[in-house]
């Protein structure tokens, strides 16, 4: 999966200058292509380096691949002027209110508080918490299965999220009806900077569908529920803030959401498969090769025969 996405994003930010329409805007510091591209590559080859020649760094080539993804999305604006699929925005507003006869994020506006600001805004940030801190707390338990099954299917549901955005991009409520909203959302200082700095990445321009907050918040708590069950009640407040959240603070239409929901299902089921045929096939051709390097038989059956005759022998 390395690969399969660096390779066309690594295209991307040699092909595409930086966004025009970004001039003047809080997004004006965003890094620059040329200084991204870099960090992609300093990322990739120490995954790629790690995993070949020091496969026993087992905490560092665990964490290379989720920090790879993150990577990803930080250029996936790039990706998506470079594919440059046509944008859905209008659609999936024409499906909300088709869906609910109101777009929920005005509808929403009769509970704007700063309260609610505040704690949704905290539940929207903690998105890039709860998955991580699962993963590293299976890992300093030292369970290893768990851990692994927890993180491929996280950065597998990533990396199907990356791909909707790429075929079907689209803006946020706050940018496609920005005249439809009466009421500014304000709360805390320190928290109405963080919003801004999030309007500010290029990505949410045109990322939204499907919303992969939603869908990693879900998937965190249904894998949460089934290898830690005390996490998953420390979680599931925020987990729950953070998919109403989306829409309160205008960052996902509901259709976004319901095919985030899509995602996780799909990444819930497909994960541990991926990992488990990954393990399988890993470990059997070492089995074989360690069989053959020591004159093992491939068979169990010959050793016991032999066992067993030389028993009988001395019984004798």
């Amino acid at each position: 999966m390395t690969i399969v996405f660096f390779v066309p994003v690594a295209i991307a930010l040699l092909r595409v200058g930086p966004e025009p329409a970004l001039a003047g805007t809080l997004a004006r510091g965003y890094p620059s292509p040329a200084v991204r591209l870099a960090a992609l590559s300093i990322v990739a080859a120490a995954l790629v380096l790690v995993a070949w020649f020091r496969p026993r760094w087992e905490f560092l080539r665990d964490v290379l691949p989720f920090l790879f993804a993150a990577t990803i999305y930080a250029n996936l604006h790039d990706l998506i002027r470079y594919f440059g699929a046509p944008d859905i925005t209008a659609t999936l507003y024409r499906w909300d209110v088709f869906l609910f006869g109101v777009e929920p994020s005005i509808w929403a506006e009769r509970f704007i508080h700063p309260v609610w600001t505040d704690f949704f805004t905290v539940c929207y940030w903690l998105f890039y918490f709860w998955g991580p801190m699962l993963g590293f707390l299976l890992y300093l338990r030292r369970e290893r299965r768990a851990f692994r099954e927890t993180m491929v299917t996280i950065v597998f549901c990533l990396y199907l999220g990356y791909i909707g955005y790429v075929a079907w991009p689209a803006s946020a409520p706050r940018l496609f009806i920005p005249h439809a909203y009466t009421i500014s959302l304000r709360g805390s200082p320190a928290l109405d900077l963080s919003r801004a700095s999030a309007a500010a990445i290029p990505l949410t321009s045109q990322g939204a569908f499907p919303s992969l907050h939603c869908a990693v918040a879900l998937l965190a708590l249904l894998l949460a529920w089934k290898h830690l069950r005390w996490f998953f009640w420390i979680q599931l407040l925020f987990g729950l803030g953070l998919i109403v959240g989306t829409v309160y603070l205008r960052h996902h239409w509901v259709v976004d959401i319901l095919a985030g929901f899509v995602l996780t299902a799909l990444a819930y089921w497909l994960g541990p498969k991926i990992e488990h045929a990954w393990e399988r096939g890993r470990t059997r051709p070492e089995i074989l090769s360690g069989r053959r390097e020591t004159g093992e038989p491939d068979s169990e059956l010959p050793r016991m025969l032999d066992s067993a005759e030389r028993r009988f022998t001395k019984r004798q």
